[in-house]
């Protein structure tokens, strides 16, 4: 079985939706940002959110778009499009719409956005390559493509100590997580290329998510994927393994965590 059979995404993130939304205020929600700062959105343009989670890079760029331009979020956990839509009518932002689906077949129409981005979701695509190509499909030629995916650092020294604790626990866990997939910036260089999007670049960025306290390491534990490691364990382990960290935390002074994110752009080729 492999990760993404493990992971299974749509379960996954339905479940972790309400901890994932508040998790998004610290992390999501400021790569979100920067990503579409990277792109050229104008007022009156269009965007595609894939993967689009409670909706941080779509209302991001539906505040670029204005309320002349369009936005379409899309994402495969129906609670995660539920909280989108929640905080659309909230903004408000009309010019978003969330809709369910999935990356692996986006069927949303060919030359139809100015942009298109996808947040910390590619490495749950079944063929990261395809997928970015069917994003690709979906923008007007000369238009961009934006990929944000984990670096090799992600909530580094805690997720190191987290599996460390949980595999103590539980020693035949499958720790094969799916961002390992796509970790590499010259992996994700190649798979942008390979796609057929020109202008290709890459940037790694370390930088640190401060914690007010050792508890907000386990709001993001149980609001990103690293929940689903979690699930796998008995409701005592689980508790073994947060007390364990939530002490070493304590134990150490540890203040924040590093956070590696790989950010990739490209272009569509003209016809």
């Amino acid at each position: 079985m492999t990760s993404l059979e493990i992971y299974n995404p749509r379960m996954t993130y339905n479940t972790a939706a309400i901890d994932y939304d508040t998790t998004s205020v610290d992390f999501w929600r400021y790569a979100a940002v920067e990503t579409v700062q990277r792109l050229g959105l104008v007022p009156g343009g269009s965007l595609l959110d894939v993967a689009c989670g409670p909706g941080p890079a779509a209302l991001a760029a539906a505040e670029r778009v204005g309320s002349h331009g369009s936005v379409l979020g899309v994402d495969i956990a129906e609670e995660m499009i539920a909280l989108a839509r929640e905080h659309a009518a909230e903004a408000p932002a009309p010019q978003a719409e969330f809709v369910v689906g999935s990356m692996d077949d986006l069927d949303v129409g060919a030359d139809r956005f100015d942009a298109a981005t996808c947040v910390f979701g590619i490495f749950f695509a079944r063929d990261v390559r395809a997928s970015i190509a069917e994003m690709a499909g979906a923008v007007r030629p000369g238009g961009q493509v934006a990929v944000t995916s984990l670096g090799p650092k992600f909530f580094s020294p805690l997720y190191e100590k987290f599996i460390e604790a949980a595999l103590a626990e539980h020693p035949g866990l499958d720790v094969d997580v799916p961002w390992h997939r796509t970790e590499d910036p010259e992996v994700m260089r190649a798979h942008l290329q390979a796609a057929g999007l020109e202008q290709v670049e890459v940037v790694h960025e370390v930088s640190a998510l401060p914690l007010q306290t050792p508890q907000d390491w386990w709001r993001i534990a149980t609001g990103t994927g690293i929940r689903r490691l979690i699930m796998e364990l008995e409701p005592s382990a689980a508790d073994r393994v947060r007390e364990q960290n939530l002490a070493w935390i304590t134990d150490q002074g540890i203040d924040h965590v590093e956070l590696g994110v790989i950010y990739c752009t490209g272009v569509v080729a003209e016809s």
